[in-house]
């Protein structure tokens, strides 16, 4: 968890742990899911929807849909199962959510494995608040020791938040594996 404090608190989750983490400390959840082919590979369609952040009091919850793939996924099978990518209009809709964050607010940011895709929209989120992007990608990496930032969901951030490759470099001069 992260408190700088000038900034709401983060935590970056997987499924696993989201709807708990959701509803005993967040104010804001943002749940990203994939898409309906690969919810049909976990055992049951009830048993993720059990995962899934539901809404409540007090809780203002935003989910997206897009995959953990890269274009160059899409390009070779991704789209043979249905499979779909992030676009800008996806990262603006969620950059809106969050652009009312105060310091008092709690901030969930979960997806499958909360290594990938909620770890590059947290980086974008914290850019947005005012971090540079590799003080953003530090916070990150500080609040969730296995990050692995998608890199095409980092490439639209910048694209979006007008970091004219400054975001994308930065992850790239980070990369600490």
């Amino acid at each position: 968890m992260i408190n700088n404090h000038s900034l709401f608190e983060l935590r970056i989750s997987g499924l696993d742990d989201a709807a708990e983490i959701s509803q005993t400390w967040a104010t804001h959840t943002i749940s990203i899911l994939d898409t309906v082919f690969a919810r049909m590979l976990l055992v049951t369609e009830t048993f993720y929807e059990k995962q899934i952040p539901k809404p409540r009091d007090g809780l203002s919850l935003y989910r997206c849909y897009f995959d953990d793939v890269t274009p160059e996924n899409e390009v070779t099978s991704a789209t043979d199962f249905g499979l779909i990518l992030a676009t800008l209009e996806d990262i603006q809709a969620l950059l809106d959510f969050t652009g009312r964050l105060a310091v008092n607010d709690k901030l969930l940011v979960h997806c499958g494995a909360g290594i990938s895709r909620s770890t590059a929209v947290a980086t974008g989120i914290l850019c947005q608040h005012g971090l540079s992007p590799a003080e953003a990608l530090k916070q990150v990496f500080f609040v969730r020791k296995n990050a692995f930032p998608n890199t095409y969901i980092i490439a639209l951030m910048d694209k979006v938040l007008e970091l004219n490759g400054e975001l994308e470099g930065a992850l790239q001069a980070y990369q600490p594996f």
